[in-house]
């Protein structure tokens, strides 16, 4: 009986481990949910802190009405370039953030979307931040002009950043 009630115990104290090393492994720096209105010419920018520490993951879905672009900057001087060509300033450079997270919206069923991938899943996020995800109703690129498709981009915005966690 006691030998049962030990190996019970021991088969618990296993789980209960390796439980705490999956499910506590990251921590959400950034969540934001919500409707947003972007005026021709500009973005919605949300700056997020750095992460490159530890390592952060970023995992996003956007939804419109009408196309539109997603950045995501590294650092100061790749977002300080966007915000000149946004102000009306022509800078020396127009970076495009990274590539394996910005993207241009894809028409699904009469909704314009962008996500992080196909299936949803969070992408690796490389550098040092601070980090700025941009949804882009500007001609920032020439990618997605706003003179085609007029009037403010009205989209929902689905955005999670995590960092690594060590317990």
């Amino acid at each position: 009986m006691r030998r049962r009630h030990l190996l019970r115990a021991m088969g618990a104290s296993a789980t209960l481990g390796v439980a705490g090393c999956i499910g506590g492994g990251s921590k959400i720096v950034t969540n934001v949910q919500r409707d947003v209105s972007v005026t021709p010419g500009t973005g919605w920018v949300q700056k997020i802190p750095d992460v490159s520490e530890h390592g952060g993951a970023i995992q996003y879905s956007v939804r419109a009405k009408k196309p539109f672009d997603v950045y995501f900057f590294v650092g100061e001087s790749q977002y300080l370039a966007y915000d000149d060509f946004t102000d009306g300033t022509e800078p020396p450079e127009t970076p495009f953030g990274d590539a394996s997270v910005g993207t241009s919206a894809e028409e699904e069923s009469n909704t314009y979307v962008a996500s992080t991938t196909e299936d949803g899943a969070r992408e690796p996020i490389e550098g040092t931040g601070p980090y700025y995800f941009v949804v882009d109703h500007s001609a920032y690129l020439g990618r997605t002009p706003p003179k085609e498709h007029g009037g403010p981009l009205k989209a929902f915005v689905d955005l999670t950043v995590t960092k690594k966690r060590f317990l």
